[in-house]
């Protein structure tokens, strides 16, 4: 049953990555409703190709999760990572949108308890 659990956060998750992966790569700044600027336009498409493939990634874990600890822990790390500068900048310029506050809770909350997850249902499975 947990196994079957943590599939389906990671499904979820995944399935958040490759939907706002998708939809930057496809209509890119124009969702900010201003933002014309082409190298802006560019930085967000490149960005949100990477959560898409990041989204993939988590996919592609799902059907052998006690196996792909590794590639659960790398995307765990591409994201924390990632969201470190951005609580930087939220810290010193306040909060721009609700948007950047859930980013936020996923990157630093969710992410890392699938990652911790994962890591036990791994061991509970070397161990049975």
């Amino acid at each position: 049953m947990e196994r079957r659990l943590l599939q389906a956060a990671i499904a979820l998750t995944g399935l958040a990555a490759v939907g706002f992966g998708l939809a930057g790569v496809l209509i890119g700044t124009s969702f900010s409703g201003g933002i014309t600027d082409v190298t802006m336009d560019s930085y967000v498409r490149f960005l949100k190709g990477m959560l898409l493939a990041i989204g993939l990634i988590y996919w592609s874990a799902i059907p052998a999760i006690e196996q792909h600890g590794e590639r659960i822990a790398g995307v765990t790390f591409i994201l924390v990572l990632g969201a470190v500068p951005r609580l930087l900048a939220v810290i010193a310029h306040g909060f721009p949108t609700i948007g950047i506050l859930l980013s936020l809770v996923g990157e630093l909350v969710i992410v890392p308890l699938i990652w911790l997850w994962q890591r036990r249902l791994a061991r509970r499975g070397l161990a049975a």
